[in-house]
């Protein structure tokens, strides 16, 4: 009950409307829907932004697992060969470590590009 100047008197409680259980939005007044709206727009961009720079470091990280084994399967076994040639019996007159080295290197590159040739070629049958 009331009294005249709509002030509600001890013992009465007003009558509540409930919203729908369904409805996520009822009862949440139009500005912190307005509110929400920014908020969840900018967690979706830091979202998106964080997702972004996770890719970046995601292909960098695969671009440096990709390509580091590379020279070191292809120059790792001809420095030991050398290393171990250099120690057992020495190198012949106007031969070096390093001459060694790169020419192991080069028949080890050139021995990769005929495999890939032949795997390339082999392919299409």
């Amino acid at each position: 009950m009331t009294t005249t100047d709509g002030a509600i008197l001890a013992g009465d409680e007003p009558a509540v409307e409930h919203a729908a259980d369904d409805d996520p939005a009822a009862g949440v007044p139009e500005e912190h829907e307005r509110l929400g709206g920014a908020f969840r727009q900018a967690s979706r961009q830091r979202t998106s932004r964080a997702a972004w720079i996770g890719r970046k470091l995601g292909l960098a990280l695969d671009f440096v697992l990709l390509s580091l084994p590379v020279p070191i399967v292809i120059m790792l076994p001809p420095v030991l060969e050398c290393r171990n040639v250099a120690q057992a019996i020495g190198f012949f007159a106007g031969d070096s470590f390093e001459a060694c080295i790169q020419r192991r290197i080069d028949a080890r590159w050139t021995h990769l590009d005929a495999r890939i040739k032949m795997i390339v070629r082999g392919s299409g049958q």
